[in-house]
């Protein structure tokens, strides 16, 4: 089973919680923000942490009963094996040979693309420099639609590596889930191992993606509370 992944997305915490906060830090309701937000983000990285300690102690007693068992029946193991391996290299090729072709398309497109927006920076900086502020809000409106313009035609292509990558990432789980099934017919240990890790995978994905959530929750509460307090307060406080 793969492992959940989840990140704490710093940068914007510790924005919320720093230099977004600061001008407004006496705001009773910023406080309790902060400090809410502050805590959530504490109580997800602990629970990253325990969750990874758990699921590596699995692991850990998997490799050994996979060790012993391949010292036994080794030749039979890579034998039933073996198809399932063949399979699994076919669809990482398939998934990597899909992504670098839809990664080129959107590199040339990128390509075809720079030299005009190159153009477009140059006639707002020449515009800003010069003070003509006519030409400056022609040559911005002329860089914004270009932007649009290769957004649009990258859009399809984004979509479209999403979809392959999903498509392609639950094949390679449905092919590991076969090799873990196979495994698990040499061994009852095994077995009963690997229903632990996918049981306890899911428990650490369900709660990270909780944690998770109210982290984002609560950095949306920061915000709201930020500009709420700004907004009933304007002449008291200074302007970050």
């Amino acid at each position: 089973m793969t492992r959940p992944s989840f990140a704490l997305q710093p940068l914007e915490s510790r924005r919320l919680l720093s230099a977004s906060a600061v001008d407004v830090h006496e705001c009773p309701e910023v406080v309790e923000a902060r400090q809410e937000l502050h805590e959530l983000v504490v109580d997800f990285a602990r629970d990253r942490r325990t969750g990874r300690a758990a699921l590596a102690e699995i692991r850990a007693e998997i490799r050994e009963v996979l060790a012993q068992l391949y010292e036994e029946k080794g030749e039979e193991i890579r034998e039933a094996l073996a198809p399932l391996h063949e399979e699994l290299a076919e669809a990482f090729k398939s998934q990597s040979e899909q992504r670098r072709a839809l990664l080129s398309d959107m590199r040339e497109i990128r390509e075809q693309w720079a030299p005009i927006l190159a153009a477009d920076l140059e006639a707002v900086l020449q515009a800003r420099a010069s003070g003509d502020e006519e030409a400056l809000k022609e040559a911005s409106d002329k860089l914004i639609a270009d932007r649009n313009a290769m957004k649009a035609e990258l859009l399809p292509l984004k979509q479209e590596l999403a979809e392959v990558m999903k498509e392609t990432r639950a094949q390679i789980g449905e092919i590991r889930q076969r090799i873990d099934d196979t495994l698990a017919t040499f061994s009852d240990e095994l077995k009963s191992l690997l229903d632990q890790l996918r049981t306890k995978a899911q428990e650490v994905h369900d709660l990270l993606t909780a944690d998770h959530d109210a982290v984002v929750a609560a950095e949306q509460k920061l915000r709201q509370a930020i500009a709420e307090c700004r907004a009933e307060h304007a002449g008291d406080h200074a302007e970050g």
